[in-house]
């Protein structure tokens, strides 16, 4: 459905105001006869005030009519909607009374009472009632406004403020009634056509005549003295930033015997370096006894000048015309700008600014009174007409459109939170646009949907945000709040971003970039190996600290399980070997157990004698130091277990870079390997220490190992060169033999070059020697050990 506005703001009101006023009342009562005479003469204050009076002595219809309509016309909108009340209680009422009443209502911002009043029309047989829909105006009050008003500082007063422009010097030019002996009391009017006068102290609005002031950029306010002669009113002033002129509308006194209806013309001043006017022409086209021609702006790069004018030939009310002019400020032809602006109604306030034309008419769709509109301009030509919506617009009359170089919105409006009759209003963004960005670890937008809660406020209200499929999110939200966002994807890391807030912030857009990393499920973490002595699952001392370093880790990180997988080695039956080792992952669930570690968190497996480590098999002769390394229990930490949890980042890991899985496994101490003098041979404790390095490479695919060879000082430098390449060389053999890739282990010797005891020039003790005999390993640093506590 279309709401079709001008049937309540624009046509009714017209055909029916004062309709009372001008015709023949035989009216008895002396006060209805004053009403009426006040009403001819246009003076509406006191014809308002006369029509209140005779309602109180006695309640008619025509009485509360007289006063709903004389308020009307003076725009006190508070007052037009408590007299039509009046006016609707009564039988003789008509439908277009009831017009007018929700008009008022509305223009007084009872919107209650507004959608209220047209629910009780439903069915009434007037076609404007039938044809009457407000969805138009219940979306505008409905939809979430981007931005609210406030006044511009050090212009509003209790007086009527309106209009703004700047010359290239920065000062600020507006209109204003300020200052004169009128009762500030009396309610007047803005004046967009005729106008009647009887003296200064006293014209037809009850206030004092307007005039044009200029603020510098200091804040100081002066009057400007206008050099046109005889002039009531000087409004509308336009700066233009070329040359040293304004252009302003002004009234003038010229009335002849029989005849007070004066209209408003244009004229343009010179200014000097004192930001004086220096001299005046008016328009060839001025014609103050015929019609009225106001609101002048200039388009300065295309040599046009704008204005408002109810001339003969227009489409009713006040159009909007443009005349061409030349560099003397001559002239052409006024052309109307013809019916996709103009309408039966008043346009008016005319202001082009990027490519666009902004103006203020009540002859189309609109919230009520006068709203401010925007067009595309082509060409000679306009396309996509759009009503600015609230806040720029409201039930009340909206005007005086103006963009300030620093990109400020600057309206007029006789709207409720005005000062004084019109203030001058700057447009503020309540409301910061926010905008996401999700990408995956390669830099990728990541597609699909998200599941998204954004909370804002102390109240943590939901903001709806909006989602394009393409890891894009948009929402509005308020400003000057505290927000807590939260994106979650299956298979993915939760963001949780806590520090979101518009506080302080002047940008009109909140950005912000977000990794989303997938959940690295059953990452190894963390390795380590126990050992046990011939046929016992007992726990050997020497593996306490390695079950302890276990259990404190599972205690402190939720998101770590242990896979437990015990073997044996291949002396005995099959089926003992596996009743062993089930004996010896049971023996670690429950020394793990005493640190209270759950059951449910302890992956427990046992493979008998089924994965040796070695070639020990059944039958193959085998020293006891290769079947030590058999009987054993691999510890393996895996984070984020359980697949397709829905894991939150955990704090501990909120500055790493969990797309390199690395930064997942925890920092291992490696062991170095001695030797004996002249020798490079591995003997048991070696074989199980680089046992614990083999299982951590197997585990960790993404590490690679550092072998570095050395010896102790004696012998030559050549010797001891070709020995330390030996002992690198037979841990890198062993640990090739356990299956990991030669490219993975990078190996260097030194000979004696780097001993960890210099005994070159003091002697050292055979322990000092053998610290010196060495095969060192090391993994490339880790970003970060997450599992550090800061100090």
């Amino acid at each position: 459905m279309v709401l079709n506005m001008k049937k309540i703001f624009i046509y009714f009101l017209p055909v029916i105001l004062f309709s009372a006023l001008v015709c023949q009342v035989q009216a008895q009562n002396g006060l209805l006869r004053y009403a009426q005479q006040k009403a001819a003469e246009s003076n509406y204050y006191e014809a308002a005030t006369g029509y209140a009076k005779a309602y109180n002595k006695k309640a008619t219809y025509k009485a509360a009519k007289g006063a709903a309509e004389g308020f009307t016309y003076l725009r006190d909108y508070q007052q037009s909607h408590n007299w039509w009340k009046k006016v609707v209680d009564f039988s003789d009422a008509s439908n277009e009374d009831w017009l007018s009443y929700i008009a008022a209502a509305n223009q007084a911002g009872e919107r209650d009472a507004v959608f209220a009043a047209l629910d009780s029309l439903n069915g009434k047989g007037s076609s404007a009632i039938q044809n009457l829909n407000l969805d138009s105006l219940k979306h505008w009050y409905g939809t979430k406004a981007n931005a609210g008003v406030i006044g511009v500082d050090g212009v509003n007063t209790s007086s009527a403020d309106f209009g703004f422009t700047k010359d290239s010097k920065g000062n600020i030019y507006f209109s204003s009634d300020r200052g004169g002996k009128s009762d500030r009391n009396k309610k007047g009017i803005r004046i967009v056509k005729s106008y009647k006068y009887y003296n200064k102290e006293s014209d037809w609005t009850g206030r004092d005549f307007l005039g044009i002031y200029r603020m510098d950029d200091s804040g100081e306010i002066e009057p400007l003295t206008i050099p046109v002669p005889n002039v009531f009113h000087a409004t509308d002033p336009f700066a233009l930033q070329e040359s040293p002129v304004i252009f302003y509308t002004v009234t003038r006194d010229i009335r002849e015997s029989g005849s007070y209806e004066v209209n408003s013309e244009v004229y343009f001043s010179r200014m000097d370096e004192e930001g004086q006017m220096i001299d005046f022409n008016g328009l060839s086209i001025n014609a103050p006894l015929e019609y009225g021609i106001s609101n002048p702006f200039v388009d300065e790069k295309n040599k046009r000048l704008y204005f408002s004018s109810d001339m003969d030939g227009g489409l009713g009310g006040f159009d909007l015309y443009y005349m061409q002019y030349n560099d003397d400020f001559e002239f052409q032809a006024p052309v109307n700008l013809g019916n996709k602006i103009n309408t039966s109604g008043h346009e008016s306030a005319p202001y082009i600014k990027g490519g666009k034309l902004y103006f203020a008419s009540d002859g189309h769709l609109g919230l009520g009174g006068l709203d401010l509109f925007e067009t595309n301009i082509s060409g000679n030509g306009f396309s996509g007409l759009k009503n600015l919506g609230v806040p720029y617009n409201s039930p009340q009359d909206d005007f005086g459109f103006f963009i300030t170089s620093d990109n400020k919105t600057i309206l007029s409006s006789n709207r409720p939170e005005s000062k004084g009759w019109d203030d001058i209003f700057e447009v503020e963004t309540l409301y910061k646009d926010f905008q996401a960005l999700i990408l995956g670890c390669n830099g990728e937008q990541l597609t699909g949907t998200f599941e998204v809660n954004l909370m804002e406020g102390a109240d943590r209200s939901i903001v709806d945000v909006k989602q394009d499929g393409k890891g894009k999110l948009q929402a509005s939200i308020a400003p000057e709040e505290d927000l807590e966002l939260v994106i979650k994807k299956e298979g993915y890391f939760t963001i949780h971003d806590k520090e979101l807030s518009t506080k302080g912030l002047k940008d009109a857009s909140l950005e912000k970039t977000y990794q989303m990393v997938r959940i690295p499920y059953n990452t190894t973490a963390y390795v380590d190996l126990v050992f046990y002595n011939l046929d016992d699952s007992s726990i050997r001392e020497d593996a306490e600290a390695s079950l302890d370093k276990v259990a404190e880790l599972l205690k402190s990180y939720s998101f770590l399980n242990i896979a437990v997988r015990s073997h044996t080695d291949s002396r005995a039956s099959d089926a003992y070997n596996e009743a062993l080792s089930e004996r010896r992952a049971d023996a670690v669930r429950d020394y793990l157990g005493k640190y209270g570690i759950a059951r449910s968190r302890i992956e427990a497996e046992w493979f008998g004698e089924k994965e040796p480590a070695n070639d020990c098999g059944d039958g193959v002769p085998c020293p006891e130091n290769k079947h030590q390394v058999n009987r054993r229990t691999e510890l393996l930490l895996l984070a984020f277990p359980e697949e397709g949890k829905a894991y939150n980042l955990p704090p501990e890991m909120a500055d790493l870079d969990l797309c390199d899985i690395s930064n997942v496994q925890l920092p291992v101490e490696l062991p170095t390997i001695y030797f004996g003098f002249d020798k490079a041979t591995l003997d048991g404790e070696d074989m199980m220490a680089l046992e614990r390095v083999a299982l951590l490479l197997r585990e960790m695919l993404q590490r690679r190992l550092e072998i570095k060879g050395h010896t102790d000082n004696r012998g030559s430098d050549a010797y001891n060169q070709k020995l330390s390449e030996k002992r690198a060389l037979v841990v890198k053999k062993y640990l090739e033999d356990k299956g990991i890739a030669s490219d993975r282990m990078v190996y260097e010797f030194f000979g004696k070059e780097k001993p960890v005891n210099d005994c070159g020039d003091k002697p050292c003790t055979p322990s000092m020697h053998q610290l010196n005999r060495r095969t060192e390993l090391s993994l490339p640093k880790l970003n970060k050990n997450w599992s550090k506590k800061e100090e």
